[in-house]
């Protein structure tokens, strides 16, 4: 199964600036106007080779960053960087950042200003803004999608359990939480792709929450204590739910998993039968488990197979053991 039309993210410079201005400080010293520019890349670029003049190594995309060297090199050849200062302000660039609480020249603020590009400082570490901000990024730009399902934090797997309305995914979900596994999101689950991981999440206005029917909306946090939820979770096993079927073939040996493409990646998928008398809480936990054992190596079906070759090998003809026999 595939979904597709997922939604990305977007973020002004202005967002960016709030959002980050407790952990970098960030001071404006130029480019008031072009705070509204949206940023589209979550890649940062240090534009050392576009200040020398080589323009075709400039992503205008992104947002680019001045270090000590970068800063150094414009002061020593003020005269020479010009032309790529303003090419570099013309370009449309979403904001330069200068790093370590470093000064810029007075020309590049000039032509920024006059661009409406945005000069923000940090007195942070070069390196410690570019993670700070790249990950900002990445989490607001991600590729995103909600669908109907439960997620759930199984010995350490993300477990999303998928069904039709009414199937007793909640129902589920509330048996987990009893055994001692954490609720990430209920009924709705937003999935980000985030540098190449799906991190699932529950929405704002329903997080913590549980839909039972007859019981209605339960607290998980408030009823079970903070240990019980979680914020986000890597999804890495899919459960679809489907009533059980007399007279259907289900896998039995664990060989026939299938899989679900979710954002352009795949995640391992069982389907499990549901009928009276199964306690499907307990198959999910096994289900973790059984992931756990296959990311260590495990593969009960291959052992399986390779013991039933050993038996059909043939074996050399008993005579030629016989007492007494020397050759």
């Amino acid at each position: 199964m595939s979904l597709v039309n997922p939604k990305y993210g977007t973020v002004t410079v202005r967002e960016l600036v709030q959002a980050l201005d407790p952990s970098l400080n960030l001071i404006l010293l130029a480019g008031r106007d072009g705070l509204v520019r949206e940023i589209r890349r979550s890649q940062l670029q240090k534009p050392g080779l576009a200040l020398a003049g080589s323009m075709k190594h400039l992503y205008p995309d992104r947002i680019q960053v001045l270090g000590r060297s970068e800063i150094a090199y414009l002061f020593e050849n003020l005269e020479q960087a010009e032309r790529a200062l303003s090419l570099l302000c013309s370009r449309g660039v979403p904001a330069i950042l200068v790093t370590q609480g470093l000064q810029p020249p007075a020309l590049l603020v000039e032509l920024a200003a006059d661009a409406g590009v945005p000069v923000i400082c940090t007195k942070r570490e070069t390196t410690v803004a570019i993670d700070l901000i790249h990950h900002f990024l990445a989490v607001r730009l991600a590729a995103r999608i909600q669908i109907h399902g439960v997620l759930m934090d199984v010995f350490g797997v993300g477990m999303l359990i998928l069904g039709d309305s009414g199937i007793g995914k909640s129902e589920c979900a509330l048996e987990l939480v009893t055994r001692g596994h954490r609720l990430v999101a209920d009924d709705a689950v937003e999935i980000r792709l985030i540098e190449g991981e799906l991190i699932g999440a529950s929405p704002a206005t329903i997080r913590h929450f549980l839909e039972v029917r007859g019981l209605g909306l339960i607290n998980t946090r408030e009823m079970f204590g903070i240990s019980s939820v979680k914020e986000t979770k890597v999804v890495e096993q899919a459960i679809r739910l489907v009533p059980f079927e007399v007279g259907k073939s289900y896998d039995r040996l664990g060989d026939e998993g299938g899989a679900w493409e979710l954002l352009e990646r795949e995640v391992p998928l069982i389907e499990l039968p549901v009928a009276p008398g199964r306690n499907v809480a307990v198959l999910i936990e096994i289900a973790a488990r059984r992931r756990l054992l296959i990311e260590q190596g495990s593969d009960p079906v291959g052992e399986i197979q390779a013991a039933m070759a050993r038996r059909l090998e043939p074996h050399d003809d008993p005579r030629h053991h016989a007492k007494g026999d020397t050759k």
